[in-house]
């Protein structure tokens, strides 16, 4: 959350109202902008079919969830998600894919973060594919600070695609 210096200005004129942004916003943001490179780490390996660093970042809670770029109703709770993320990963063939992630928005409030991304994978190979090929992702992910740590409880992902009229 960002205050904007005419809000600000126009706050400090009202009887009693001193405001200014709370430091624990700008550290708590620090805080999971520092996460991400371990994050980024934990997709890469997912997508060279391991999946163990990623549920270990992950929520192990009831109300984790996912949407998969590989379709489905979704999944919710730690027993579904988890299985899911197996399942997931399994179809990458382990390799030298590679990826980089382009942040759109990056946004905390108190212990919830959450980054809107394009996820471009390069290398990685799925299924049966013998070629390593390139995939792109639109990713909205939400964090959870649980224990002093950064973990994912929800993800939505699917593939990019051209943007057209329906």
């Amino acid at each position: 959350m960002r205050f904007s210096p005419i809000l600000l200005l126009f706050m400090s004129t009202l009887p009693g109202c001193t405001r200014t942004a709370p430091p624990s916003i700008a550290t708590a943001d620090a805080g999971l902008r520092a996460f991400l490179p371990q994050w980024e780490e934990a997709q890469t390996r997912f997508i060279n079919g391991d999946p163990t660093l990623w549920k270990q970042n992950a929520s192990h809670r009831d109300d984790a969830t996912i949407l998969g770029a590989f379709g489905g109703s979704g999944e919710k709770g730690w027993d579904a998600v988890g299985t899911r993320y197996d399942w997931a990963s399994s179809q990458y063939k382990s390799g030298e894919a590679t990826l980089k992630v382009e942040y759109l928005a990056v946004v905390v409030s108190g212990d919830l973060g959450y980054t809107v991304a394009i996820e471009r994978q390069q290398g990685a190979r799925l299924g049966d594919q013998q070629d390593p090929s390139r995939r792109a992702l639109r990713a909205t992910q939400i964090f959870r600070r649980e224990g002093g740590a950064w973990k994912l409880l929800h993800r939505h992902a699917d593939p990019l695609i051209e943007k057209k009229a329906p």
